[in-house]
């Protein structure tokens, strides 16, 4: 199965290159998406492609113009639906250089924008490895790879702008000890095994509440529909409804905010017999009497 490595041009990416074409350069793919943000965005993907015909490394590429005023979150979801792209292609899986800095800086910022105790259980996706996580990589450690191997790499200039959250979190970051980061660390790994524990607990439940058949194959398409009991959401308390409906929406590819949790769960327990409730993307929900249909 072919490894599919995210590989941008900056010094993170580069040293992922550099770990794996010395241990596997036959198993390996470079994937590189061009965000067209940027005057030097070409040239970024044109030194990754000569990098991948030197090494004789398969190179594949995507090539879109978002422009300079693009949200974080609008480029990442273009960038990983091009690394989706590619990894079904291949039959492969996605590696990304992420690293342990990147986890804590991922923390912090889910903290800001609220996202509850799921915000501290950053790289949660098990379809996408990080092989630097795992080899235990700070940023310092990723530095002193590349001095020592004289890899070169290209500088983003967005990385060093006050226009990114990310960007604030990680020179407010650089204050704090190795130590206090490895015990952030350290939580987030802990915080992780219970999640784990819960998403369980989340399955089984929702397989008992579910009419539907489809749930049992883990996958369900997103076309079909879901039918699930209305009896548990009028007795069981609030933060068990909210954590058991947002997984099944998830199922249906349909995320909700908290807010919106607690209007869906208000409407279940409140709606007359048949009434239709709004979900986003204009997906809709049909409260029975006895069953909630999405």
């Amino acid at each position: 199965m072919k490894k599919i490595l995210a590989v941008s041009g900056g010094i993170d990416s580069m040293v992922l290159l550099d770990i794996f074409y010395k241990k596997e350069p036959e198993n390996i793919l470079v994937a590189h998406f061009n965000h067209g943000t940027r005057d030097s965005a070409d040239l970024d993907m044109t030194f990754v492609e000569n990098k991948c015909k030197n090494l004789k490394i398969p190179f594949e590429y995507s090539k879109l113009i978002l422009g300079e005023g693009v949200s974080e979150e609008e480029a990442r979801q273009k960038r990983y639906e091009f690394l989706y792209h590619v990894a079904n292609k291949y039959h492969g899986i996605i590696y990304t250089a992420h690293h342990l800095d990147d986890m804590v800086e991922s923390v912090a910022i889910n903290l800001i924008r609220g996202t509850g105790w799921r915000g501290l259980t950053p790289f949660g996706n098990s379809k996408i490895k990080r092989p630097l996580v795992e080899l235990g990589y700070f940023k310092q450690d990723i530095l002193r790879y590349a001095a020592v191997n004289q890899i070169k790499f290209r500088q983003d200039p967005t990385n060093y702008s006050d226009n990114y959250l990310r960007n604030r979190i990680r020179e407010r970051l650089k204050e704090c000890s190795l130590d206090l980061r490895k015990m952030i660390i350290k939580k987030c790994l802990e915080q992780r095994e219970i999640r784990e524990q819960i998403e369980s607990l989340n399955f089984e439940i929702c397989n008992r509440l579910l009419i539907n058949d489809t749930y049992n194959k883990q996958e369900v398409d997103s076309s079909s529909s879901l039918k699930f009991r209305k009896d548990f959401f009028i007795k069981e308390d609030e933060v068990v409804l909210e954590e058991i409906l947002r997984y099944i929406c998830l199922k249906k590819s349909i995320a909700l905010t908290r807010p919106q949790l607690d209007d869906f769960i208000y409407a279940i327990k409140t709606y007359k017999t048949n009434k239709k409730f709004n979900l986003p993307k204009d997906k809709m929900a049909v409260i029975g009497r006895d069953f909630v249909t999405l």
